[in-house]
């Protein structure tokens, strides 16, 4: 657990203290682990194995935009906000997820404080990481574009 990312500034005693508010769920190749529009509240840490996160286009089929592997969370916006998923979760292999409830994660909040704010501080920076990354995409799509048209 000390390879995750969002546990990077915790010691063993505190990633143990987490670890144990933390669910594991295990999934087979092709198995929905949640469907675009499910309720969220729950941060997903793949412990072993691999997802596809699935968005449904316009016409209807399912795209894999991204594939996650271990060490990689997913979930983190209906964890933060409370909304439903904005895409699918597929596991693509045997898969094992630590699952942390947004309850849970509040329970931690109030009993250690500084553990809930360093792992907030990881998921905001892991958040900033990903809006960067999707702006400098649009950005060369929009360039392009804009080649193209002329």
């Amino acid at each position: 657990m000390d390879r995750i990312y969002i546990f990077q500034d915790l010691d063993a005693p505190e990633i143990k203290q987490v670890s144990l508010l933390m669910q594991s769920r295990k999934f087979g190749p092709g198995e929905v682990i949640y469907k675009e529009g499910d309720k969220g509240g729950a941060l997903n840490i793949i412990v072993r194995g691999k997802v596809c996160i699935n968005k449904t286009m316009v016409e209807g089929d399912q795209f894999c935009i991204a594939t996650l592997k271990e060490g990689e969370e997913f979930g983190i916006l209906s964890f933060m906000d409370g909304a439903s998923h904005d895409a699918g979760i597929i596991s693509e292999d045997n898969t094992e997820l630590m699952v942390l409830s947004r309850s849970d994660f509040d329970k931690l909040a109030m009993s250690h404080p500084d553990i809930a704010v360093r792992m907030l501080r990881k998921i905001a920076l892991h958040l900033a990481s990903i809006v960067r990354n999707m702006n400098s995409k649009q950005m060369d799509l929009m360039h392009l574009m804009f080649r193209k048209s002329k």
